[in-house]
């Protein structure tokens, strides 16, 4: 009976004790990471397509038909590594008034502000996937390519063309050119790199504000993956990408991730 008495008296003041401790209030620090990784790409997307403005929706039609068929056949000849296209349905819409207004007139006179809309503005839209693990065929596939269809009419990266402030003149079409994004078929590698990189600084930085609060050390409690989506690489050939195409190492894309880390001190 005695032995019972001392062992629950032992277990009072454990949990006396432990009770103590736990009245303490924890503190815990929020930090965030980030790190990029650049490796080599596998892939690239390529997206163009041709844009036309002509007097009538069947001459619009006409001259897609034409320049698609020609980009088609070139690409058919050409001898690059894996490739696939994908092509999206024809767009076609007509000018506003305004836009007829401010147009110009063959000899380089202002347009009259005839009623009623102006001609129409028609454009294809397509994919092409070219894959190849040596990164230097990858990128000789690639110009090949875009002087293949180029040299037969694309003149756009198939977007959706944007209303303009001046009217081409009958079969004058516009745009930024092709585009190209580079990328990799299995980027799990560089993005566990990039993880561990992020991980590391964050936990860096909560140990030096704990230590600037007097604690000695710190324990992670989490890890929360921000999941930032990979910046592919956007090339700058034959000056026909935007000056706001990322920017990272020649040949390289770019696998950026970010992590918030919750310690404990």
């Amino acid at each position: 009976m005695r032995s019972s008495l001392s062992t629950l008296t032992a277990v009072l003041v454990c949990g006396g004790w432990a009770f103590a401790h736990d009245d303490k209030p924890e503190r815990f620090i929020t930090v965030s990471g980030t790190a990029t990784v650049y490796a080599k790409p596998d892939t690239a997307r390529i997206f163009y397509g041709v844009k036309v403005t002509e007097p009538t929706a069947d001459a619009v039609k006409e001259v897609l038909s034409k320049h698609s068929k020609a980009i088609d056949d070139s690409v058919k000849k050409l001898k690059i590594g894996t490739l696939s296209i994908t092509t999206g349905p024809i767009g076609l819409k007509q000018a506003s008034n305004q836009n007829v207004a401010l147009g110009m007139v063959p000899g380089g006179a202002p347009a009259a502000a005839n009623p009623g809309l102006g001609p129409f503005t028609g454009h294809t839209a397509q994919t092409a996937t070219i894959t190849n693990a040596d990164p230097e065929k990858l990128r000789a596939d690639i110009d090949t390519f875009l002087k293949s269809i180029i040299d037969a009419g694309a003149n756009t990266n198939g977007a959706e063309p944007k209303e303009e402030s001046i009217n081409f003149f009958p079969g004058q079409g516009g745009g930024g050119g092709p585009k190209v994004v580079l990328a990799r078929a299995d980027e799990s590698a560089a993005r566990g790199e990039a993880f561990q990189a992020a991980v590391e600084r964050a936990v860096k930085n909560a140990k030096a504000i704990a230590k600037g609060l007097g604690a000695i050390e710190v324990k992670v409690v989490s890890v929360t993956d921000e999941a930032e989506k990979p910046v592919a690489e956007a090339l700058n050939i034959y000056g026909l990408e935007s000056p706001s195409a990322a920017r990272s190492p020649a040949g390289e894309i770019e696998v950026k991730v970010r992590v918030i880390v919750k310690c404990t001190f």
